[in-house]
């Protein structure tokens, strides 16, 4: 975390004489309006449908293919499609990254908290490796709070708070149950390692929105991902593909494209604090497909967690965007 926060942190993208820091960048940067605030919401929770989706395809992929074949196949499938959006929404010259060294630490994080997601969406089900995967908003309210300075609400920690323990909940209801072994440990152990990583990548995005588009941000990811996934596959090797295998990986690059495009509008739009409960929707996509494709419903703690996540959110867009409240810390 620490390497990682001085990237963060380090100046470059700045021009000349404007802010020297990632607090002063992005406090100069206008502030939301309610109007964009209510557009990032709704970005965010596309997004969250979009990553559902993917983490559907990833479970479906597991049975056919190894980690880094998959995490390979995923990028570089998302490149063509991000293409296409970007040839209809954006000139050339904002395709073309401003500051390529963040870029690079974005996708290398981002990367590895990838094929840690991976990992886990193969050895536990979708929707209790979704519910690891939403410590990232927990995890990522303190970070914003200390590396951007952002205020936050007491009705916000409370909606945040409501959020992890509905998490909790639908966590016990995976490791309370027969069959658990190592690999579903390692699978827990890999989902909280990711989310993690992901709390900070949080965190250097929106500072890179201050400066870099969306089409760049998303295009430099699948690119540097695309990398890291062929040398993950020279390593754990190369399983011939089937029709099946293509069609989870066809959707998976699809729904990856459509889930970076959106959460970095988003971010772009909202304090990462004001996104980051609308998260939890998620695990209620996922219990609906769970159960529309494998016939799987929650117990009564997975029942608990999601109302607690419901509550959250609902809680979360009734108060608006955080205001000061005597919770910012320093």
């Amino acid at each position: 975390m620490g390497a990682f926060s001085l990237v963060v942190l380090a100046p470059g993208l700045p021009e000349r004489g404007g802010p020297r820091n990632l607090r002063s960048m992005v406090a100069s940067s206008p502030a939301p309006t309610s109007g964009s605030t209510a557009s990032g919401v709704g970005l965010r929770l596309a997004a969250v449908g979009f990553a559902t989706g993917l983490g559907f395809c990833i479970h479906g992929a597991a049975d056919h293919a190894r980690t880094g074949q998959i995490v390979f196949l995923r990028s570089a499938l998302s490149i063509p499609f991000l293409l296409v959006w970007a040839a209809a929404m954006a000139p050339v010259a904002d395709w073309r990254p401003r500051a390529p060294r963040k870029h690079l630490v974005r996708g290398v994080a981002g990367g590895l908290s990838m094929v840690l997601n991976f990992y886990a969406l193969g050895q536990l089900p979708v929707s209790n490796a979704q519910a690891l995967s939403y410590l990232a908003p927990v995890l990522s309210i303190p970070a914003a709070v200390i590396l951007l300075g952002e205020r936050l609400s007491r009705r916000t920690v409370i909606a945040v708070a409501l959020g992890f323990a509905g998490m909790i909940a639908m966590l016990y209801t995976a490791i309370d149950r027969p069959g658990w072994g190592l690999g579903q440990l390692t699978g827990v152990m890999a989902g909280i390692a990711s989310a993690g990583i992901m709390a900070l990548v949080r965190v250097h995005i929106k500072a890179m929105t201050a400066t870099e588009t969306t089409i760049s941000i998303a295009l430099s990811f699948a690119v540097v991902t695309t990398c890291l996934g062929a040398v993950a596959v020279a390593v754990t090797g190369w399983v011939p593909m089937t029709p099946v295998l293509w069609a989870w990986m066809l959707g998976a690059g699809a729904l990856g494209a459509a889930t970076h495009v959106t959460a970095t509008a988003a971010v772009a739009r909202a304090p990462v604090s004001t996104l980051a409960p609308f998260d939890y929707a998620g695990l209620v996509f996922a219990v609906v497909l769970e159960f529309a494709l494998y016939s799987v419903l929650p117990g009564p703690w997975g029942w608990l967690g999601i109302g607690l996540i419901m509550a959250a959110g609902l809680l979360t867009a009734w108060t608006g965007r955080p205001i000061a409240a005597g919770l910012r810390l320093r």
